[in-house]
């Protein structure tokens, strides 16, 4: 057997998550012969025990069932081995299991690829989102919030046995599981099609066939076959049972409303495709809206065309594969990815095109795995940035209700992008779902509009200032930064910029301003304040696509790390995926002349010298001297 090594590059997210790698460490892992890209089975396997041990507060692997040849006789055919004694079958959770959820209250979103044995791309892509992961963890914001709230469950080879052989004999393509099916006449072709074994639509001819030897073989009956059933019994236990039909087939035609929890995400190749229910007929799913909104939001992110019933890019009909099981079955939102171009990708498209575009939709899919059907119609939040300046933080985003699902050429504007952004709220260290009515919240307001808190401080600065001191018009003019005061020509004397017109020097300088007192800079800073806008009632919207902005005071958070938790909703009451960014709150000085201290763990560091360079800035931003 000839194989190649792999260095293990676990990948970060940058940015908008396109693909970033970093080296971890030295070991090398098994590859496909050929593909450096792709570990083989045996390597991805060693890597992903390898990762748990690295993050064990945030992986675990579980055997879920055994391949075919585990339990039962192979055939041997030709000049061809077979893998001997066959596999198990493991997936992988990721997940934050220190956080304050419990796994029965976090969302749950299952993954899976391998499923079609000659389809080298998938597993890696797959392996890819779970260093992504485990990598972004407590670097990346939306990561972080995504696994302290959700666990991710993937299966990286539902087909091992069928795996081997793709790897072993890459002429042979193939496809199917290693079940002989008691035939002899089908040479190299025989198994059964994982992909049309699953007990939704089972057997219905027009998506699946009866003949052993076909590519699309759906098995002896349902759930015939060992991987069928390990995958299938895994998904049972990880999606609550109060949310299924009772007679999936039989009320295939009634929705499953909103309040259904869990995703589903298929990874297959090839040829660029999004696919959602239905995939045993061309028509729409009774879910269509929710569905479709998804399908559309991918297609956001990896510009596949969309092959789903109703679609004009719906290919042919699949009965009895796991997108509709997962869906009619379990009643979870579903979608597959097809991606690339190869059933043996190339590594230079895998890396330049395939993961880049499609690991910000995975992603995404995690974000709304608690609430699709719900989230799914509802805003978008993003180009977030979060400053913190002179004791404030400022906070912009752009909010969309149709960017991302209208973002698809030739098809007509979607029903759940056409309302109105009803508000726009930002929550500092407490995700929205745990968020109580005490806790922090502000609402943004449109960016083209002068913000009410900008107007109270532009106001204290105008009556902090004594126009009526200024002899000389240049002094007059640039005091308080400009715009304050302005120069009285027939007076010849400075006054307040608002009373150019007037002849009365100074003296309004506190018109209107009693009871204010230059007061109205702390009332934005305290959590419950800014609350004035809690409900985002006083905040008008004129359309669906907005700039917003917010800048509160900083003075009521302690200094270190904080998180902005951003949320959107629309006309229709629809809140979308949450968004979130880091921001550092610094401690604040009170003068040019002060003693510092800090205090930090140092199990961290090696033994040995280390250098500590310190640095200071002031308040103008100047850096002075290491």
């Amino acid at each position: 057997m000839i194989r190649s090594t792999f260095t293990l590059c676990l990948w970060l997210s940058v940015l908008l998550l396109t693909s970033a790698v970093i080296g971890v460490d030295a070991k090398t892992y098994e590859t496909i012969q050929g593909r450096s890209c792709f570990r083989s089975m045996k390597g991805m396997l060693d890597s992903m025990r390898d990762l748990v041990k690295e993050y064990p507060d945030l992986m675990s692997i579980t055997n879920i069932g055994e391949s075919y040849l585990k339990n039962n006789e192979g055939r041997k055919f030709g000049n061809y081995d077979i893998p001997k004694g066959g596999y198990d079958i493991y997936a992988v959770r990721i997940t934050d299991s220190n956080s304050s959820r419990k796994s029965q209250n976090k969302g749950k979103m299952l993954v899976t690829s391998g499923v079609h044995a000659r389809e080298w791309a998938p597993p890696e892509l797959l392996a890819r989102y779970i260093e992504t992961l485990v990598n972004g963890y407590d670097s990346d914001a939306d990561i972080t919030w995504i696994l302290q709230h959700t666990e991710i469950h993937a299966v990286l080879y539902v087909n091992p046995d069928g795996r081997w052989m793709a790897e072993e004999y890459p002429e042979l393509y193939w496809r199917k599981n290693m079940n002989p099916n008691g035939g002899g006449s089908c040479g190299d072709a025989y198994g059964t099609d994982i992909n049309r074994n699953f007990d939704f639509k089972w057997g219905d001819r027009a998506g699946a066939s009866d003949d052993p030897c076909d590519g699309d073989y759906h098995g002896k009956s349902r759930e015939s076959e060992p991987e069928t059933k390990a995958l299938a019994d895994y998904a049972k236990s990880l999606f609550p049972p109060s949310q299924r039909k009772n007679n999936p087939e039989a009320e295939m035609n009634k929705p499953f409303g909103e309040e259904n929890t869990g995703m589903y995400v298929d990874i297959h190749s090839s040829g660029g495709y999004v696919y959602y229910p239905w995939g045993h007929k061309d028509a729409k799913s009774p879910d269509d809206e929710a569905l479709q909104a998804l399908g559309r939001k991918i297609h956001h992110y990896n510009k596949y065309k969309l092959w789903a019933g109703s679609q004009p890019d719906f290919l042919y009909e699949a009965s009895g594969d796991t997108s509709d099981y997962l869906y009619a079955v379990m009643g979870v939102a579903s979608v597959g990815f097809e991606i690339g171009d190869d059933f043996q990708q190339k590594c230079s498209s895998f890396e330049s095109d395939v993961v880049p575009i499609n690991m910000p939709a995975l992603i995404f899919a995690a974000k709304i795995a608690q609430r699709p059907f719900k989230e799914v119609k509802g805003p978008d939040v993003s180009n977030v940035q979060a400053t913190n300046k002179n004791g404030k933080i400022q906070v912009s985003a752009h909010v969309s209700d149709s960017e991302m699902v209208n973002d698809i050429r030739g098809f007509p504007d979607f029903q759940t992008g056409k309302q109105k952004i009803a508000k726009v709220m930002v929550y500092v260290d407490v995700h929205p779902d745990d968020a109580k009515p005490s806790d922090a919240s502000w609402a943004m307001q449109p960016s083209g509009r002068r913000l009410e808190s900008e107007d109270r401080r532009s106001e204290a600065r105008k009556r902090s200032v004594d126009c009526a001191q200024f002899k000389k018009r240049k002094k007059c003019k640039r005091a308080g930064g400009g715009g304050v005061c302005a120069w009285a020509r027939k007076e010849r004397k400075c006054i307040p910029s608002e009373n150019t017109s007037s002849s009365n020097s100074g003296s309004s300088g506190n018109n209107g301003s009693s009871g204010n007192n230059g007061s109205s800079g702390n009332n934005e800073s305290s959590g419950n304040n800014g609350s004035s806008g809690n409900n985002g009632s006083s905040v008008e919207f004129n359309s669906g696509d907005e700039n917003v902005r917010l800048t509160f005071d900083a003075s009521g958070l302690s200094p270190g790390r904080h998180t902005l938790y951003i949320q959107a909703t629309d006309s229709d009451g629809y809140n979308g995926p949450v968004t979130s960014e880091f921001v550092e709150v610094r401690p604040e000085f009170n003068s040019g002349d002060e003693n510092v201290r800090l205090t930090f763990d140092a199990s961290g560091l090696s033994p040995g010298r280390h250098t500590l360079y310190i640095q200071a800035t002031d308040s103008d931003g100047y850096n002075g001297p290491v």
